[in-house]
C-alpha cells in the first residue's frame, strides 16, 4: 500500500510539473527574445562547467544497470549458449553507451565548450569514458547480487524502455526544427536572427556553408540538455532498486532530479544554447516519459503483492 502510495505521489507531482512546464512554454512562445537577452552571458565559466554535468545521469544510469542485468544473466537458469549471447550483448550495449555518454562530456556543449580541443576527440572521450562510465558497470554487478528484488529485471527493461525513448523523441523533433540557438542569432550573420519556435527556418544548411557555421547551431528547438537532464526525475529513483539506504527516499529523488534538471535548464539560456521556450518543451517531453515510466513502474510492483494478500476473507 506503501508502495502505491508513493507512486501515486509521483504521478500527481508529474502532472503538476507538466502544467507548470507548460505555462513557462506558453510565456517562453511571446518572450523568448527579451528573456534571452536579459540572462544570456556567454562567457560565464561557472554555468558551462554546471552544464557539462547534464547528460551524466542520462548516460551513467544504463551502464549501471547494463551491469545489474549481467549479473542476473549469468546467475539466471537459461542456456549456457544464450547466457554467453546475452552476456556479450550487454557488454557491448555498455561500452556503447558509455562511449556515447564520454563524447557527451566533451561534446562543444558541455566541457567541449570550455576546452574546444575536447571536441571529438575520441582518445579523450575513450580516457572519460573508462574514468566516469564503465567502472559502474562493476558496481551494478557487485550491488546486484546483494538484492533479491525478483522484479529488477523488470523495473530495468521498463526504464531501458523510457530512455530509450527519450534520446530519440530529442533526436526525432530536433532535426525537424531548424531554430538558430541565440548566440548565434546575435553574432550578426545576414540572414539569420532570432526566429520563433513556431516559425519554421529555411535554409540552414547553407547559411552552415555560407559562414562556417557548425550545423548543430541550427538545433535549438527543443532543448536536448532539458530533455536529458530532466530524465532525473526518473532515474534518480530507480537508483533505490539497488541501494537501500535510498529504498523510503523516492519521492526526494524525485524531488532533486527536478530541481537538477532547472539548473541545467537556467545554464542552457544563461550560454544562450537555448531560450526558454527551447528547455520548457525539451521539460515537458522528459516530464511526460516521467509520467509513463511512473505509470509502468507501479504496474510492475503490483505484481509483487503476494497471493496470499489477495485470498478473499473466508
Amino acid at each position: 500500500m506503501r508502495v502505491k502510495k508513493e507512486y501515486l505521489s509521483q504521478i500527481l507531482f508529474n502532472i503538476a510539473m507538466m502544467l507548470f512546464f507548460g505555462i513557462l512554454f506558453f510565456m517562453g512562445s511571446f518572450l523568448d527574445e527579451d528573456i534571452a537577452k536579459t540572462l544570456f552571458s556567454p562567457d560565464n565559466t561557472v554555468a558551462a562547467v554546471i552544464t557539462s554535468t547534464g547528460t551524466i545521469p542520462f548516460f551513467a544510469v544504463p551502464v549501471l544497470f547494463c551491469g545489474v542485468l549481467y549479473e542476473r544473466s549469468v546467475h539466471s537458469g537459461i542456456a549456457k549458449p544464450a547466457k554467453v549471447i546475452l552476456c556479450i550483448v550487454l557488454t557491448l550495449i555498455a561500452l556503447f553507451v558509455g562511449f556515447v555518454g564520454g563524447g557527451a562530456l566533451a561534446d562543444k556543449n558541455c566541457f567541449g565548450y570550455i576546452f574546444p580541443f575536447l571536441n571529438r576527440n575520441y582518445p579523450v572521450i575513450a580516457v572519460l569514458s573508462v574514468i566516469f562510465e564503465y567502472p559502474l558497470f562493476f558496481v551494478g554487478y557487485h550491488f546486484a547480487k546483494k538484492t533479491e528484488d525478483k522484479l529488477l529485471v523488470q523495473r530495468i527493461i521498463g526504464l531501458m524502455v523510457i530512455l530509450l525513448l527519450a534520446f530519440i523523441a530529442m533526436q526525432g523533433i530536433k532535426f525537424t526544427f531548424n531554430r538558430p540557438r541565440y548566440r548565434t542569432a546575435v553574432l550578426g550573420y545576414e540572414g539569420i536572427g532570432f526566429v520563433p519556435w513556431y516559425t519554421q527556418f529555411e535554409g540552414a544548411e547553407g547559411y552552415a556553408e555560407l559562414y562556417g557555421i557548425n550545423g548543430d547551431e541550427f538545433l535549438s528547438f527543443p532543448s536536448g540538455h532539458s530533455i536529458l537532464s530532466m530524465s532525473a526525475m526518473y532515474i534518480l529513483p530507480s537508483l533505490s532498486w539497488l541501494f537501500p539506504r535510498l529504498k523510503n527516499k523516492q519521492f526526494l529523488l524525485v524531488l532533486t532530479g527536478f530541481i537538477f534538471g532547472l539548473i541545467i535548464m537556467l545554464t542552457r539560456m544563461i550560454l544562450g544554447a537555448h531560450y526558454l521556450s527551447d528547455v520548457s518543451a525539451g521539460a515537458m517531453i522528459a516530464t511526460l516519459l516521467s509520467l509513463a515510466y511512473t505509470i509502468m513502474q507501479l504496474r510492475i510492483s503490483s505484481r509483487n503483492i503476494k497471493p496470499a494478500e489477495n485470498k478473499p476473507i473466508q
